[in-house]
């Protein structure tokens, strides 16, 4: 992915160092690693851990429309980020029962991609890591959580140009062209 320039980038949010205290001490390599100039303390920025699924049923793929920014009324996949001390595989199902209320039972890694994640005017640098299931029955679902409403889409009937991530939208195709 390439590296994005802007305002929101991490690089422009740090002003003091956490350890001596100087202010626009920082020095950043332009990848990862912030140096503070005073005390020369490394301070690493890794990317976050989200999840995603895509879940195919004989109604169409699931996919939620968001409820909140970013990407408001944009198509997600349900899934969301990884709480701390939390496995991704859990992180996937509790995310996509908050969504929609499904309990997914057995889920199958996918792929990864990353992302560059944009709330309330910060960056964030995420690795987004897609589990799928396919499911022999239309479950009932409901939206919650961050979900505004949970739709099934056919395969011959997604529009990628509504998705609201890149990541999501490499991985749904990954998933078409390969399943």
């Amino acid at each position: 992915m390439e590296k994005l320039n802007c305002k929101e980038h991490i690089k422009y949010q740090f002003k003091y160092c956490p350890y001596c205290g100087e202010k626009d001490s920082f020095i950043f390599d332009d990848n990862k690693i912030f140096k503070c100039s005073k005390c020369n303390r490394s301070y690493f920025v890794n990317p976050a851990t989200a999840c995603g699924n895509i879940i195919e049923t004989p109604a169409g793929l699931i996919f939620v429309s968001r409820k909140f920014e970013p990407k408001k009324g944009f198509l997600g996949v349900p899934g969301g980020f990884c709480e701390p001390y939390e496995s991704v595989e859990e992180s996937a199902k509790r995310e996509c029962f908050e969504e929609t209320g499904l309990k997914l039972e057995n889920i199958n890694f996918l792929t990864s991609n990353t992302n560059e994640y944009i709330y309330d005017g910060i960056m964030y640098l995420t690795l987004d890591i897609f589990f799928y299931a396919k499911l022999d029955y239309v479950p009932e679902v409901k939206a919650n959580d961050d979900a505004l409403e949970v739709l099934f889409i056919k395969r011959e009937d997604i529009n990628f140009d509504k998705f609201a991530f890149e990541s999501a939208k490499k991985a749904i195709k990954f998933y078409i062209d390969n399943f």
